[in-house]
């Protein structure tokens, strides 16, 4: 009895949060399988006909390569941009570092939807500061559209993407670079190597395993925002920078087609189960080494 205790108060709590994560999953499962419209109403079953019509729907291939393209080469930039703060701020020079890591984190604790209206705010083709900084410099004559023009309008979000995105990669790449022992660099230095060897051949093999964390994480997260998207270009211009996450609420609530909206939301659902079983991958190898 005493063994059972523990389980028999936790069951309350795990039974509420169980049918909290499972009861939409499973009823987003059940519109996908049936002819579900908004506008009309009703429903009638469909099977994988909502699939079908998404995965022969040319805005959904234009939306996944957008996606991929968001989020991987999203996630590569800002990790690299993260592992270049986290060794400046490794060489340890005092008050300052605690100074400029507090700024550099800043983006971190900024929500998506604050953070995609103030780049839209910065890169607003008539009163944007980037803009006013680019006109008074003498480098552009006139104001450029940068998310109403279809070649810069996903490179746009990606950028204020890799911004938000970079200060955590720093903190995960500063903390592994203060757990290399000190000795490996001192064996390096006596046998004469030069910092750049001492980078490529202590420190990157020694953050392998927080980078193949921190690109797992990145891709997941990037794959699933909807926030930064939606609030800097709704996907446009002539959805030039839709993602998946948007193309669902574009099929659910602007075509009103529900049970094709839920099709992909679960496709979407099973890319990221898989990119997590890699996350868990990665962890547990780390684990049992």
């Amino acid at each position: 009895m005493k063994r059972s205790t523990p389980y028999l108060l936790l069951a309350p709590a795990l039974l509420f949060t169980g049918f909290i994560l499972l009861f939409p999953l499973l009823q987003n499962l059940f519109n996908s399988l049936m002819h579900v419209t908004l506008a009309r109403g009703g429903s009638g079953w469909s099977g994988l006909g909502n699939y079908a019509g998404v995965l022969s729907d040319a805005l959904f291939w234009l939306a996944f390569r957008n996606t991929v393209v968001y989020a991987v080469a999203g996630t590569i930039a800002a990790l690299l941009l993260g592992l270049g703060f986290a060794v400046l701020l490794n060489m340890r020079v005092g008050k300052f570092n605690d100074i400029m890591g507090f700024l550099y984190s800043i983006p971190w604790v900024v929500s998506p939807v604050v953070a995609g209206f103030a780049w839209k705010w910065l890169l607003n083709d008539s009163f944007g500061i980037l803009n006013e900084w680019l006109t008074s410099w003498g480098i552009v004559r006139e104001d450029i559209n940068w998310l109403g023009d279809p070649r810069t309008a996903l490179l746009c979000v990606a950028i204020a993407r890799i911004w938000q995105f970079y200060p955590f990669a720093m903190v995960m790449f500063l903390a592994g670079l203060q757990c290399i022992p000190r000795e490996q660099y001192e064996a390096a230095e006596v046998d004469g190597a030069t910092p750049l060897r001492k980078f490529f051949h202590i420190t990157l093999p020694n953050l392998r395993y927080v980078t193949s964390v921190l690109l797992l994480l990145g891709v997941i997260w990037s794959f699933n925002d909807f926030n930064m998207v939606f609030v800097m270009t709704r996907g446009g211009p002539i959805n030039a920078s839709m993602v998946l996450p948007v193309l669902v609420r574009e099929y659910s609530f602007v075509y009103f087609d529900l049970g094709k909206g839920s099709a992909l939301s679960m496709l979407v659902f099973g890319m990221l189960v898989v990119l997590s079983f890699l996350y868990l991958r990665v962890l547990t190898r780390r684990d049992a080494a």
